[in-house]
């Protein structure tokens, strides 16, 4: 009897087992990507992250180069290219110096490339001078009255104007050239005080004697080039009087202005 009643004791709790082993599984923490079964298929079926292959770093540019210039037209450019084609075979130059050899700037040909090249603006300088001079005594901006612009012929007017347009034209060229070969100069200047003449006795004489020949040199063309810029200034206000000028001449003049002067001349009779 005792051993029947074990028995129907052990059997009597087999059916709580089933819902303790189901609650227990409840309260486990949820597994990465066990929430659904299509999550975990999915998750399955992901291949793996392809490995990342290093690009080869990009070269850097080059630089680009600097745009060459234009040759200079005229007169002023065929002078200039006489002087550069006498020096066309000079070798960098260099003058000792206190912590090596001191190289001049590849601008500077030697003093007379410079010098050829100061003396072709100088004749450029001289020439705008003389050719154009002649706008500015006209005195354009100072007419005061009527009569006074219908007494400018509109061809001399015209004329004028486009004399004053090729003056721009050439004077924008020369002052280019102007500043290349003054800059070129300074450096030189620069140079030259970082030479030493160890060899030398009079080394001090004969350096401030070499900076003040390129100094003169600078002097002489400096000089005229001033006289060229106030020109440009005057010959600038003069055109901008033309342009009015020319205006007020088609609205208020006469075709034959000679016409009129008779006409007033018989009316104060």
């Amino acid at each position: 009897m005792t051993r029947i009643s074990k028995t129907g004791r052990v059997k009597s709790s087999a059916p709580w087992a089933v819902p303790l082993i189901v609650v227990g599984l409840l309260c486990l923490p949820a597994l990465p990507g066990s929430g659904s079964g299509v999550g975990w298929a999915k998750e399955r079926r992901e291949p793996p992250p392809a490995p990342t292959t290093s690009q080869p770093a990009s070269p850097d540019p080059a630089p680009a180069a600097a745009p060459a210039r234009e040759p200079t037209p005229g007169a002023l450019g065929t002078a200039l290219a006489s002087c550069d084609k006498g020096s066309e075979s000079s070798e960098p130059l260099t003058l000792p110096g206190a912590k090596g050899e001191v190289k001049l700037d590849r601008c500077y040909r030697g003093r007379d490339h410079l010098v050829c090249s100061f003396n072709a603006l100088l004749n450029e300088a001289k020439s705008l001078i003389e050719d154009y001079g002649k706008i500015v005594e006209a005195r354009y901006p100072d007419v005061s009255n009527v009569d006074g612009i219908c007494g400018i012929k509109p061809d001399n007017l015209a004329s004028d104007l486009q004399n004053a347009t090729d003056f721009t034209a050439r004077f924008k060229a020369l002052k280019a050239e102007y500043d290349a070969r003054i800059n070129c100069a300074s450096k030189i200047g620069q140079s030259l005080r970082d030479v030493t003449l160890p060899d030398m006795a009079q080394a001090p004489g004969i350096l401030k004697s070499m900076i003040d020949s390129i100094e003169g040199d600078v002097k002489g063309v400096s000089v005229v080039q001033t006289k060229v810029v106030e020109l440009a200034e005057k010959i600038d206000t003069s055109q901008k009087a033309m342009v009015t000028l020319r205006k007020i001449h088609r609205t208020m003049c006469l075709k034959d202005q000679r016409a009129l002067s008779q006409s007033e001349g018989r009316a104060n009779r």
